[in-house]
């Protein structure tokens, strides 16, 4: 993590390859947005992929935060249910048992324009709204001492 003497922190993005012209767009939001910061970027294959490498990360100590990018069709079966409270579940553990910011913008679509609206919108933009939950819970953690 970034020390108190510093103004940068580092964070982590977990990207989803799957529908990667939304997880690209939340991305690259995510990215503009923490510009100046210390940032790696992990590809996976799939959101069912994304909470190992959260994991991996999660134990280095290394990340202010981790925010995890990706895109889920809901379609007509139960199946993008099932992957993505798995994801949330997951998330939600990782995060809790490292005492690590973990930002879920694994998102549940069910249409192209919402897929456009959430990913690539201007009034609403999800990979924007990681990165600033993210360095909002970096910037409170270091007001804490916590960094």
């Amino acid at each position: 993590m970034a020390t108190s003497r510093s103004s940068k922190f580092r964070f982590a993005l977990v990207v989803s390859v799957f529908n990667r012209e939304y997880t690209d767009a939340l991305l690259a939001s995510a990215q503009t947005a923490l510009k100046g910061h210390d940032l790696t970027v992990v590809r996976v294959p799939g959101a069912y992929e994304i909470p190992l490498q959260v994991q991996r990360l999660a134990r280095t100590k290394r990340y202010a935060a981790i925010i995890a990018l990706g895109v889920v069709w809901q379609g007509k079966t139960l199946h993008a249910q099932e992957i993505l409270r798995a994801v949330t579940d997951a998330l939600m553990r990782i995060s809790l048992e490292n005492d690590l910011p973990v930002i879920h913008e694994v998102l549940a679509v069910s249409s192209e324009a919402e897929a456009k609206a959430r990913c690539m919108g201007v009034k609403l933009n999800r990979g924007l709204e990681a990165a600033q939950a993210a360095l909002a819970l970096a910037l409170a953690d270091r007001a804490k001492g916590k960094d």
